[in-house]
């Protein structure tokens, strides 16, 4: 096993948000997985008129635990593994936003991955520059069996 820890940067705004295409991977992978007819229906039910988002727009980070509410009820799934799903479908996601590459050499082993995911959203940060993402570091590591 392989342990690691996540520590969000401090946040100066009461209001927080989260960019677009973290709404963009909800609604892809939901589409992908349920059907369209499925998220218009959910995205109805949250109280949203457009079916899209503009990735590097802010939207309010409450926005997606209420059309995560409204998922796992209509859809009848456990969230852990909607998001498990989701997050699966995000390297789909980033590579067609053209960040395969830059996932891609993160690292070859999954805690080499963690330890690059600081560096990726710096770079990030050119493109996005209100992210406050967070920061991951391993605290244990265990060998491979």
């Amino acid at each position: 096993k392989q342990w690691y820890q996540r520590r969000v940067h401090g946040r100066s705004s009461p209001t927080l948000g989260m960019y677009g295409l973290i709404f963009e991977n909800f609604s892809g992978y939901l589409k992908v997985k349920y059907g369209e007819d499925a998220w218009d229906n959910i995205r109805r039910l949250a109280g949203l008129d457009s079916p899209d988002f503009a990735v590097h727009q802010v939207y309010p980070e409450q926005l997606l635990g209420r059309i995560a509410k409204k998922a796992f009820s209509t859809l009848g799934c456990r969230d852990s593994e909607f998001f498990e799903g989701m997050g699966a479908y995000f390297v789909e996601l980033a590579t067609q936003y053209g960040y395969g590459d830059v996932l891609a050499v993160l690292g070859r082993t999954f805690c080499d991955f963690l330890m690059g995911m600081d560096n990726l959203h710096e770079y990030l940060k050119f493109s996005y520059p209100k992210i406050r993402a967070p920061s991951y570091f391993v605290t244990d590591e265990t060998e491979k069996v």
